[in-house]
């Protein structure tokens, strides 16, 4: 909500001041005091997170600074680079391929790695190691003759070994503290200080350690080919290193074959005599106790006494089922004599056809007395006859029965004393059979033994034969590629590279230090500062204006001459934005301020004054900064009276007022500076200067105020005049400063209406003022800046 205009309040409620009103015109318009929506609050630094644009600003800002950085990181490292002393690299291919095997065996172990690994990946990583070997630095230095060091130097080693670690252990003190600290330093050289000080031994270990760090092994990726280097100051000497590493290499791979058949040869060997020993002796232990235990067999499947048992048992057996069936046959016919005919097993006999032959005779026989005896009488003789016949069948009948049932128990019998002698003769086999077995626990461990020795032998001497097979087609896999030449450029230093890292360290440096100063530079950057972090609404963004050469017009007049330019559009904006400020349109009274000098509120207020003549009505511009006027320069008007004449002497107001170029525009100078300035404007002349100028006419009267900070002059002018516009310069206007300046402004009771934004680089901030205002093409009409837009409720 907008406030009331001051001149209004002047005419109406506010009374009527006269010349013994004589306290200060600081106690005016408290009633504002405190009153503005913006609070405390805001002075709180409110910064949101960086983003890219915002890094990218800082870095383009600060961008010399980054370049040169880089560039003399780039340049010591060039420096660096020249004063470096070349090294040379020379390399040597080698290829390690699997051995070409004409034979193959199984489980024939050799020195062969490459069937440790089905990926190869073990063998070869052996491979690579045994060229980083110690032993293999020690050959190549002792055959090229590297180490200086004399045969003879290490004889005493130890004695000088012992002797320095007695220096290293001192003698304890008799003061705790001081012996502490030399317990600690004592430790401290023990940790630090070599096992030996033989100059020999640490000359040797010199060497190795300068061969094995110039030496470096690359494996090519995907295939079986290694790159064998090394580093040195001379071309031609790194070239035979490396040459006569791989060679010895090879020397010493080959070697190791040959060492580890023969080992293998002279093992086995050895191992085939003693087994055969042993063989011997378990066949002599077999024989021996098979014949104290008169044993005839050692094939357990042909056993005599086994075979003997089996045939008893199954003898038995079948013994058994014989006489079973005689029992039941025997028990049968003893119980059911009639049953003769229907049993089975005693079908088919002879005396099965005899009884059959009566029962057929007897049954013929009772067949025909039964049919005589319906003629004749049974005392007829032939019916008689007939009954002697079948007595006499009948009686034979029985006789046959008799004689199968003796003879069906005689097998009875039989089958029973059977059995019982195959049971008795099985019972004695069985006893011989468990004695053998006992027996056949001692045998079966004997023949384990020689068994075993005989698997043992037959394996040892199948190896024996594949080793020297397989010993006699090993061939070395280890092979040169290239050998290496004496390189024609140094390997080191690389200048590219070295000068690539100068630059990235360069740029590292660089962008530190930049963003060093960007966090030490609290300016306002950012048009969005001045709300986000300030909380004063922004009223208008000037561009920076670039003077032309050979321009002698001020910056501020251009308004005037180059009214279709950027910078007038924007002061136009910053008008218009005032002029929807208030309900009651742009302030009558308008106060222009800043935090300290140099921040542009002079061109501001000319500006303005400017663009609200060109409306049309009459405007009056007042340098009220009496201690460094600058409007009559602008202007380019003398400054011999003005407003410190006025506040001094009781002379009219149309005696210090000037015209201009500009129509409808006036402008009252400062004048010559007064000894305190302060104690002008505290009195109420000035109020009623500005009553007078309504009075006259004047539409607006604008003041160039002077900065907040350091006097007092801008808070006695905001008391009089209530509308303030607060001026900050892009990348000038410290945050803190500006703080304090509103800060004072509100102890005073005072709220600036907005702020303008001045000397805005178009690279500093989102801003395209060439475009932005549409004046590319010069037919087009102006635009209202995007500043104004937000702003204008049209």
């Amino acid at each position: 909500m907008s406030r009331p205009d001051p001149h209004n309040e002047a005419a109406g409620s506010r009374p009527q001041l006269d010349a013994s009103a004589s306290r200060s015109q600081l106690a005016l318009r408290q009633s504002h005091a405190l009153a503005h929506p913006w609070d405390r609050a805001s002075e709180g630094d409110d910064d949101e997170g960086l983003t890219l644009s915002d890094l990218l600003h800082i870095v383009y800002k600060h961008k010399w600074t980054l370049i040169v950085v880089a560039a003399l990181a780039v340049a010591v490292a060039a420096v660096n680079t020249f004063l470096t002393r070349p090294v040379y690299r020379a390399t040597t291919v080698l290829q390690i391929e699997k051995p070409a095997r004409v034979m193959e065996f199984q489980n024939v172990n050799t020195i062969d790695l490459d069937a440790l690994s089905p990926d190869d990946s073990v063998a070869l990583k052996t491979q690579y190691e045994l060229l980083r070997s110690r032993s293999l630095v020690e050959r190549v230095i002792d055959e090229m003759g590297l180490d200086k060091t004399r045969p003879g130097a290490l004889a005493n080693a130890g004695q000088r070994g012992a002797s320095a670690a007695g220096a290293a252990n001192p003698a304890p003190s008799s003061n705790p503290v001081t012996g502490f600290v030399d317990r600690v330093l004592a430790g401290y050289r023990r940790l630090s200080t070599p096992s030996t000080s033989d100059p020999a031994v640490l000359s040797r270990e010199g060497v190795i350690g300068a061969f094995q760090g110039a030496l470096s092994v690359d494996p090519v990726v995907s295939s079986r080919l290694v790159r064998l280097s090394v580093e040195n100051v001379d071309p031609a000497l790194a070239a035979r290193i490396a040459n006569t590493t791989a060679g010895i290499f090879i020397t010493s791979n080959q070697d190791r074959r040959a060492e580890s058949g023969a080992y293998a040869k002279n093992f086995l060997e050895d191992q085939i005599k003693q087994v055969k020993a042993r063989l011997e002796e378990s066949e002599r232990r077999l024989n021996q106790f098979a014949q104290s235990k008169q044993i005839l067999t050692l094939d357990e499947k042909t056993n005599v006494l086994n075979q003997t048992f089996t045939d008893y048992a199954a003898a038995l057996g079948r013994a058994e089922q014989e006489r079973i069936k005689a029992e039941a046959t025997y028990q049968e016919l003893k119980r059911n004599p009639e049953a003769v005919g229907t049993m089975p097993e005693s079908r088919g006999g002879a005396g099965q056809s005899t009884l059959s032959i009566h029962k057929d005779q007897k049954a013929k026989l009772e067949q025909e007395y039964q049919t005589n005896l319906r003629i004749y009488k049974p005392d007829f003789p032939k019916m008689q006859q007939l009954r002697v016949q079948i007595q006499e069948v009948d009686s034979q009948l029985k006789a046959e029965l008799n004689n199968i049932l003796a003879g069906a128990k005689a097998s009875y019998e039989a089958a029973l004393s059977q059995e019982a002698q195959l049971r008795e003769r099985l019972g004695r086999t069985r006893k011989e059979v468990l004695t053998g077995q006992d027996n056949s626990i001692d045998l079966n461990l004997l023949r384990r033994e020689v068994e075993t020795n005989r698997q043992l032998y037959d394996g040892l001497l199948q190896r024996l034969k594949q080793v020297g097979v397989v010993s006699g087609q090993a061939q070395n896999t280890v092979s040169i590629v290239d050998p290496a030449v004496p390189p024609l450029f140094p390997y080191k230093p690389n200048l590219r590279s070295n000068m690539m890292g100068g630059l990235a360290v360069g740029l590292f440096l660089g962008l530190c230090l930049v963003f060093l100063l960007e966090y030490r530079d609290d300016s306002i950057k950012d048009p969005a500062d001045v709300e986000r972090v300030l909380g004063v609404a922004l009223m208008g963004v000037v561009p920076l204006h670039r003077r032309k050469r050979g321009e002698s017009e001020d910056v501020a007049m251009q308004v005037h001459s180059d009214p279709r330019s950027t910078l007038a559009e924007a002061y136009r904006s910053v008008r218009t934005a005032l002029q929807f400020a208030t309900v009651e349109g742009a302030p009558r009274h308008l106060l222009v301020s800043s935090t300290t000098r140099d921040e542009g509120k002079s061109t501001t207020a000319l500006a303005l004054a400017i663009n609200f003549a060109q409306m049309g009505k009459p405007v009056l511009l007042i340098d009220a900064d009496m201690r460094n006027p600058s409007v009559h320069k602008l202007v380019r008007l003398p400054n011999e009276t003005g407003l410190s004449n006025l506040l001094s002497t009781d002379a009219p107001v149309q005696a210090f007022v000037q015209a201009t170029l500009v129509p409808h525009l006036s402008v009252m100078t400062a004048g010559p500076p007064p000894p305190n300035p302060v104690d002008l404007l505290l009195g109420p002349k000035f109020h009623r200067f500005l009553q007078r100028a309504s009075e006259l006419g004047y539409r607006h009267v604008i003041i160039d105020g002077p900065p907040v900070l350091g006097i007092a002059d801008a808070i006695v002018l905001g008391n009089h005049i209530q509308e303030i516009l607060f001026v900050m310069r892009h990348a000038s206007t410290h945050k803190s400063n500006a703080r304090d300046a509103l800060r004072r402004l509100r102890q005073a009771g005072l709220y600036p209406r907005g702020v303008v934004f001045t000397q805005v680089s178009s690279r500093g901030v989102s801003y395209d003022y060439t475009s932005y205002y549409g004046y590319d093409a010069p037919a087009e009409r102006p635009r209202r800046s995007q500043g104004a837009a937000r702003r204008d409720p049209a």
